[in-house]
């Protein structure tokens, strides 16, 4: 056999090049028409032979188009290159609401609520369909977990009973108190000695708590809509969708990212060195002034956002309902680069924030420049992104789409600070998260649980759509004094109100009908009708009272009245 293939290879026409260095091998993926200039080999000279003149005319056309093709591309080249250059002051010029729409509270809120208790600024978030939904998903996990297992004999599920809206909010009530009063032992707030003695078993027992507690559930498990997050993220969307009905937001925005404390086994459980609770999970944040939370989006891991850019990717998914309308963006290094600032430039929005010296396209002179405190250095892009280092106690680095370097004097004491005016206007927008984060870090409800989802639900329902509650009713009611306790005091003083049981905290309210001298909308015929019909055609169509209710501190007409207060009168 090995003979026969010497012969065959021996008689062949094949031949090896084997004198040819390695220098002289052709690699090249491109078309050698575009080279005219090359010496044809054997084969072209024969193909080409009797077509002399059009080999001619061949060569000078193809030598147009590559001409043609290289202005092109020394055109182009430059356009998509970020160069930088000295500040030049022309910034861009974005209008802020081009269009002059009403931002800020919802004006219905301001009109309607001058007078409302804590409890009905509260009831904007936590609503009849989110109450209703907690009720229905709490039953039917319940129901679920009956049917599935094998229960003993003495197992305490065999008491369940549906839970209906008044002992929803009495639980959801007891978790905000808990929050308040601090006990050693979840079972120590129903002992009945001298040191630990309340009246919380008036309003439920602890087999009660406990067992609503093991059931409370906010996601359908028969049907998965939302990945690793269906158990949760209903809910919040429920609830972020009643923050925007509340809020437009102004000129100035934030992002920041919170952490909510779990320490159990998750797939996305994050570390996070800085923050005070190194282990939990992340939640990206919209901040507006006066600590209110716009935004609310749990990060669920790289296996959700596939991209390797997730902070690119998540300021877009924050800001998407909010831009082209000249709003400032206020971010810390995590968020900023180029490539962002460059991206909300073209859709009409400003990014103000740090920045970290290792960003891809960033100045070399700015980055690596050292110099003494006081002394600031600026470079300008060919797209009006400014990248500024300014040292004060510390190398500080911003990137900004809105300031030049301009240096403002701010008298502190008896003294006179010069700093750029972009550090000052950093400070005043990053401000909406300490004092955010400031609110809900007091009496947190949240508590020791294995389940992730649970801590998640409180977070957002007990935490920050109170935090938000406040934040309304200041900006609503002119009440500047009010803490947070007392907010949340006047609100479980309401959830634990049960018609047919003591109450272990009074609420201390008699409502009655009154007549006013001012002619208002009823509360209750316009929520109803916003709701069916709309804002601008409930405004119309809701008719005006003089009545109004002492204890609610709302209008109300009087079939309104009677049909709310039907367990109290």
């Amino acid at each position: 056999m090995d003979e026969r293939i010497v012969n065959w290879l021996n008689n062949s026409d094949f031949k090896f090049d084997t004198d040819e260095s390695e220098d002289e091998v052709d690699d090249s993926d491109i078309d050698p028409d575009y080279f005219p200039n090359q010496q044809p080999n054997e084969e072209q000279n024969t193909w080409n032979c009797d077509n002399d003149g059009i080999e001619n005319d061949a060569d000078e056309n193809v030598q147009l188009i590559a001409d043609e093709f290289e202005d092109d591309v020394n055109v182009n080249t430059p356009s998509n290159e970020i160069t930088w250059g000295p500040v030049t002051g022309n910034i861009n010029t974005i209008t802020y609401n081009p269009l002059n729409l009403d931002v800020g509270i919802n004006p219905d809120i301001i009109d309607c609520m001058k007078n409302c208790a804590p409890i009905d600024f509260y009831a904007l978030f936590f609503d009849e369909n989110v109450l209703d939904f907690l009720v229905s998903e709490t039953n039917r996990y319940a129901h679920q977990i009956i049917n599935s297992r094998r229960l003993s004999k003495c197992s305490r599920l065999k008491k369940w009973t549906p839970i209906d809206r008044t002992e929803m909010r009495n639980f959801l009530g007891l978790i905000v108190w808990m929050g308040l009063v601090n006990m050693p032992n979840l079972r120590d707030y129903w002992r009945t000695d001298f040191l630990y003695k309340t009246r919380v078993p008036e309003v439920m027992s602890r087999n009660r708590f406990e067992l609503i507690l093991g059931m409370f559930h906010c996601g359908n498990n028969e049907m998965i809509e939302y990945g690793r997050l269906n158990k949760v993220q209903h809910l919040v969307d429920m609830l972020v969708a009643n923050f925007n009905k509340c809020y437009i937001p102004e000129d100035k925005v934030c992002i920041d990212e919170s952490v909510v404390p779990f320490i159990g086994r998750l797939v996305f459980r994050q570390y996070l060195k800085n923050k005070k609770h190194r282990y939990g999970i992340k939640i990206f944040k919209l901040y507006l002034k006066d600590f209110y939370t716009l935004r609310y989006n749990i990060y669920a891991g790289k296996e959700v956002i596939r991209e390797t850019d997730v902070s690119y990717k998540i300021v877009l998914k924050l800001m998407e309902p909010y831009l082209n309308f000249g709003r400032t963006l206020y971010t810390d290094n995590w968020y900023s680069s180029v490539k962002l600032a460059e991206k909300l430039n073209q859709e009409n929005t400003h990014l103000v924030g740090t920045l970290r010296a290792n960003r891809k396209n960033n100045p070399e002179n700015v980055v690596k420049k050292k110099f003494k405190k006081g002394e600031v250095i600026a470079s300008q892009s060919n797209n009006n992104v400014v990248i500024l280092k300014w040292r004060d106690k510390r190398d500080i680095l911003l990137i900004t789409t809105k300031h030049s370097d301009q240096i403002i004097e701010i008298q502190k004491r008896d003294t006179i600070i010069k700093k750029p005016l972009v550090v000052e206007d950093y400070n005043t927008g990053k401000s909406y998260i300490d004092r955010s984060d400031q609110m809900s870090s007091y009496s947190s409800p949240l508590k020791k649980t294995i389940k992730w989802y649970k801590k998640m639900a409180f977070d957002i329902l007990l935490s920050t759509a109170t935090v938000n509650a406040l934040s309304l009713f200041k900006s609503v009611t002119k009440n500047k004094s009010i803490t947070i306790t007392t907010f949340k005091e006047e609100i479980i003083n309401q959830l634990l109100y049960k018609p047919n049981v003591p109450q272990p905290i009074s609420p201390g309210l008699k409502h009655l009908l009154v007549t006013t001298q001012k002619k208002r909308m009823c509360k209750p015929c316009y929520a109803q009708k916003s709701e069916n019909l709309g804002r601008l055609e409930a405004q119309n169509k809701t008719r005006k009272v003089f009545t109004h209710c002492e204890g609610c501190k709302q209008q109300m007409c009087r079939d309104c009245f009677i049909k709310k207060h039907k367990n109290v009168l």
